[in-house]
């Protein structure tokens, strides 16, 4: 049960006499939870639920909000009240928050920042101008920057006078800057801590720094964090300037979001930004329309393959009793190529430029599952009481075994060629590939027949 529904009726009650006594009962629990209760109070009731916390935790509580319903409160509080609430927020999520709004509210609060801090505006503006799924658009600006001539005593005096002043969001490193803030090297927080007070940045440093670029895709940035297993990641300009950092939590959302993405082109669903719930209808309906319609359009190439075999399928109408059977296990194969293949792709575990090697695995396993299939498939034709034995068992068989290694082939280069051509290979879903499948295993199902059987 949904903490809304039990402390509901509580709450508003509170919020009506005793605001005070409410910002003290939940101070007890955790930003996430008040969130939830946040999500399902009518708006007028979260608007002083915001106003009733203190700016720091309202600040926390509006980022986990979802966009829609955020943009609304927003809208709602002051531009005075929306902004000091704004200020408390760290700057990776201010600029989140500041992305998703209408461009009329976005100037009204960018404005209203200028007064109450100019340097927290200035600093919105230039993250928020980062394309959404780049490393600029994740990274935040607090982190902590040294010189190479910095004592060890004297950089472990500034991170705890950083953290004190909440200046940074999470300490995991030291950055040593030099040359109008190039990114020189770095010193993780437990090699500073164990070094000899008296030597410098420049003595423990490691120099080798594995950064990012601002203009990155969030994918990419993932990855080298993930490989890497580091807590933070450094972000650079073109010429090397350090601007921000990338931290873990930053990219679990990342994977998370990019992860939901890909689940649903494989479904052939074009991606939707919100919740189930929280995307509207018409919303919801598009993002599935395009997709069905191309596959339903793609299955008319079925029905003609069919027709064109119209005579054979009169002569031995046995044959129909196998199409789905067929067709569908060389669906079925494709689909588990494809889905092994996008996510070796997705991970880097496999480039366009190895679909020769791809090719020769698929090949291979197609031919060997196809085999075993096939054995099935020729049990369950030769026992058949209306078919004509032998012959139409062999036909069965051999047309398995082809289309399961017709479709593992379809499965695994389809992926591969869509991200030759600077697509997501995740677009080529399971259903397309199924459906493609289809058309070849029955046209490949009825030509042997039509071969064997010696159909006129």
């Amino acid at each position: 049960m949904r903490l809304s529904t039990l402390l509901g009726p509580d709450l508003r009650q509170t919020l009506e006499q005793e605001p005070e006594a409410l910002r003290d009962a939940l101070d007890e629990f955790h930003e996430e939870d008040i969130a939830e209760i946040a999500e399902d109070l009518p708006l007028d009731d979260v608007v002083a639920l915001m106003r009733a916390l203190p700016d720091e935790l309202a600040a926390t509580v509006l980022e986990r909000i979802p966009d829609e319903r955020r943009a609304d409160i927003l809208e709602k509080l002051k531009p005075e009240e929306a902004a000091t609430i704004l200020v408390e927020m760290e700057p990776d999520d201010r600029a989140d928050v500041v992305q998703t709004l209408e461009l009329d509210l976005q100037k009204t609060l960018l404005e209203v920042l200028d007064q109450v801090d100019p340097e927290v505006a200035e600093e919105t503006r230039e993250l928020a101008a980062y394309p959404e799924h780049t490393a600029g658009g994740i990274m935040t600006t607090g982190f902590v920057g040294l010189a190479p001539d910095t004592k060890v005593w004297q950089a472990i005096e500034e991170v705890r006078r950083l953290s004190r002043e909440e200046e940074v969001e999470n300490v995991y490193y030291v950055y040593v800057l030099a040359f109008g803030d190039k990114l020189q090297g770095v010193v993780s927080l437990r090699d500073l801590i164990l070094a000899d007070p008296g030597q410098t940045l420049a003595d423990v440093m490691t120099e080798n720094v594995v950064r990012v670029h601002d203009m990155d895709e969030q994918e990419e940035v993932a990855r080298t964090i993930a490989k890497y297993d580091f807590q933070a990641l450094p972000v650079v300009d073109q010429q090397g300037v350090m601007l921000g950092v990338i931290t873990v939590d930053d990219v679990v959302d990342v994977v998370i979001e990019e992860a939901t993405e890909d689940a649903q082109r494989m479904g052939a669903v074009t991606p939707i930004e919100d919740t189930y719930f929280g995307t509207g209808f018409l919303a919801y309906w598009r993002s599935r329309v395009t997709w069905l319609v191309v596959l339903f359009l793609g299955g008319f190439l079925t029905a003609n393959v069919m027709e064109g075999f119209a005579d054979e399928l009169q002569r031995a109408i046995v044959l129909a009793m196998f199409i789905p059977l067929i067709i569908s296990t060389g669906g079925n194969a494709g689909s588990q190529s494809a889905t092994l293949v996008i996510r070796a792709l997705a991970v880097e575990e496999v480039r366009p430029a190895d679909w020769l090697k791809v090719a020769s695995r698929e090949l291979a396993v197609g031919l060997c599952l196809g085999l075993v299939v096939g054995v099935l498939g020729f049990g369950r034709a030769f026992f058949t009481a209306e078919g004509p034995g032998v012959p139409l068992a062999l036909v069965v068989a051999i047309s398995i075994v082809s289309v399961v290694t017709v479709g593992s082939l379809l499965g695994s280069l389809l992926p591969l060629v869509i991200q030759r051509v600077g697509l997501d290979p995740a677009v080529s879903s399971t259903p397309f590939i199924a459906s493609l499948s289809d058309v070849v295993g029955l046209l490949i199902y009825l030509s042997i027949a039509r071969a064997l059987l010696h159909l006129p």
